[in-house]
Protein backbone atom coordinates (compact mmCIF):
# COMPACT_ATOMS: atom_id res chain seq x y z
CA UNK A 1 0.00 0.00 0.00
CA UNK A 2 2.38 2.40 0.87
CA UNK A 3 4.84 1.75 -2.87
CA UNK A 4 0.81 2.55 -4.08
CA UNK A 5 0.39 5.63 -1.98
CA UNK A 6 -0.54 8.96 -4.25
CA UNK A 7 0.84 6.98 -7.40
CA UNK A 8 -2.40 4.56 -8.12
CA UNK A 9 -5.63 4.16 -7.32
CA UNK A 10 -6.59 1.18 -5.08
CA UNK A 11 -10.05 -0.39 -4.70
CA UNK A 12 -10.76 -2.22 -1.06
CA UNK A 13 -14.32 -3.76 -1.12
CA UNK A 14 -15.97 -5.28 2.61
CA UNK A 15 -19.29 -6.05 3.88
CA UNK A 16 -18.15 -4.57 7.08
CA UNK A 17 -18.57 -0.84 7.75
CA UNK A 18 -15.85 1.08 9.54
CA UNK A 19 -17.39 0.08 12.76
CA UNK A 20 -16.93 -3.08 12.77
CA UNK A 21 -13.52 -3.39 11.83
CA UNK A 22 -12.42 -3.76 15.28
CA UNK A 23 -14.76 -6.84 16.41
CA UNK A 24 -13.10 -8.49 13.01
CA UNK A 25 -9.43 -7.89 13.53
CA UNK A 26 -9.39 -7.43 17.32
CA UNK A 27 -7.32 -4.67 18.29
CA UNK A 28 -8.73 -1.71 18.59
CA UNK A 29 -5.72 0.61 17.92
CA UNK A 30 -4.03 -1.41 15.12
CA UNK A 31 -7.47 -1.11 13.41
CA UNK A 32 -7.62 2.99 14.05
CA UNK A 33 -4.28 3.28 12.58
CA UNK A 34 -5.11 1.34 9.58
CA UNK A 35 -8.67 3.06 9.17
CA UNK A 36 -6.45 6.19 9.27
CA UNK A 37 -3.94 5.60 6.62
CA UNK A 38 -6.71 3.48 4.40
CA UNK A 39 -9.18 6.34 4.80
CA UNK A 40 -7.36 9.38 4.24
CA UNK A 41 -7.89 10.82 0.77
CA UNK A 42 -10.20 7.98 -0.20
CA UNK A 43 -13.70 7.86 -1.20
CA UNK A 44 -16.25 6.13 0.47
CA UNK A 45 -19.31 4.12 -1.24
CA UNK A 46 -21.68 2.30 0.48
CA UNK A 47 -24.48 0.35 -1.35
CA UNK A 48 -27.76 -0.60 0.62
CA UNK A 49 -30.09 -3.33 -1.44
CA UNK A 50 -30.51 -7.04 -1.38
CA UNK A 51 -27.33 -9.23 -1.81
CA UNK A 52 -26.57 -10.58 -5.20
CA UNK A 53 -25.67 -13.82 -3.43
CA UNK A 54 -29.32 -15.03 -1.98
CA UNK A 55 -30.40 -17.98 -3.57
CA UNK A 56 -32.85 -17.29 -6.71
CA UNK A 57 -35.99 -19.43 -7.74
Amino acid sequence: MEERYHRHSTIITTNLSYDEWQNFLGNKSMVEALLSRVRHYCHTVTINGPSLREPQG
